[in-house]
C-alpha cells in the first residue's frame, strides 16, 4: 500500500486507524501465537487499505509496564508524532510505501524511552509470516530485556 503524506495525516487525523489493544507479560509478549495475531491483524489492515495499530501493554515484573506496539507509517517515527512528518522529511504530495514498525516505549528501554524499527517493508508484507514473527519475537525479547537489565 502507498500513500501520501497529506493522505497519512487525513486518515490519522479523521480517526480511520483500526487499533487493537491488549495486556500481557513480558512472556507472553514474546509467544509466537501472541505475535501471529498481532502481524496479521496489521497485514488484514494493510491489505483492506487502512493504517493500523496493534498495541501490548506489556506487565513488567519491575516497574512500570511497557506499551510495545506494531505500527503503520511512511518512516521510522510513531504514529503519535505523525506531525513530524511535514515538509522536512518527506514531501506532501508524493507517494510512498506504508510500512509496518516495531514501537517500544519505556523510559528503561534505552536513553530516548523510545525504540522503533521497521518489521515490514511493502515487499515484506507479501512474505512469510513466519519470518515476521521470528523478526518481531527476537525484536521483543531483546528489547525487554534491555528494560529488564535497566531497573536491576
Amino acid at each position: 500500500m502507498k500513500m501520501s503524506v497529506a493522505d497519512y495525516l487525513a486518515q490519522l487525523t479523521g480517526d480511520q486507524v483500526v487499533t487493537e489493544r491488549v495486556d500481557k507479560t513480558a512472556a507472553q509478549a514474546q509467544q509466537k501465537t501472541v505475535l501471529t495475531a498481532a502481524i496479521k491483524f496489521m497485514i488484514d489492515q494493510l491489505d483492506t487499505g487502512h493504517l493500523g495499530q496493534y498495541e501490548m501493554t506489556v506487565k513488567m515484573k519491575k516497574g512500570d509496564p511497557v506499551s510495545v506496539r506494531l505500527e503503520t507509517n511512511l518512516i521510522n517515527i510513531p504514529m503519535a508524532e505523525a506531525e513530524r512528518l511535514d515538509g522536512k522529511l518527506l514531501d506532501k504530495e508524493l507517494e510512498y510505501p506504508v510500512n509496518l514498525y516495531m514501537v517500544m516505549e519505556s523510559e528503561d528501554v534505552n536513553k530516548t524511552g523510545l525504540r522503533i524499527d521497521e518489521l515490514a517493508n511493502e515487499t515484506d508484507q507479501n512474505g512469510s509470516v513466519t519470518s515476521l514473527v521470528e523478526r518481531a519475537q527476537a525484536w521483543v525479547a531483546e528489547h525487554l530485556a534491555d528494560v529488564v537489565e535497566a531497573r536491576a
